[in-house]
């Protein structure tokens, strides 16, 4: 007696899942930004960039209720947090011809 490990029905809806996910994975992909504005509607706190100072050193821009504050972290030492400014200028990037 032989008997089928996998019969057509099972492979087509494993088939038609992955085909879903996918299809998903796609849409959320070319929506990023849409969704990503959604998302972040009515948070009070938001990390506005991160940047590595060293390899176990990182500055963040961290944004509190139309605040800002630079937060230095590294791995053995406490975060040092920095409130900035409100009207501080920020400087101008000069491109010089080569």
């Amino acid at each position: 007696m032989v008997t089928d490990v996998l019969q057509i029905d099972q492979i087509l809806t494993v088939g038609g899942f992955l085909a879903v996910l996918v299809a998903a994975l796609l849409l959320v992909q070319a929506n990023r930004s849409k969704l990503s504005g959604r998302m972040a509607k009515g948070r009070r706190m938001q990390i506005a960039e991160v940047t590595a100072l060293g390899p176990d050193a990182r500055a963040m821009l961290l944004a509190v209720d139309g605040d800002e504050f630079l937060v230095v972290t590294t791995k053995r030492q406490a975060p040092v947090v920095t409130a900035l400014p409100k009207g501080a200028a920020k400087p101008e990037i000069v491109k010089v011809a080569a």
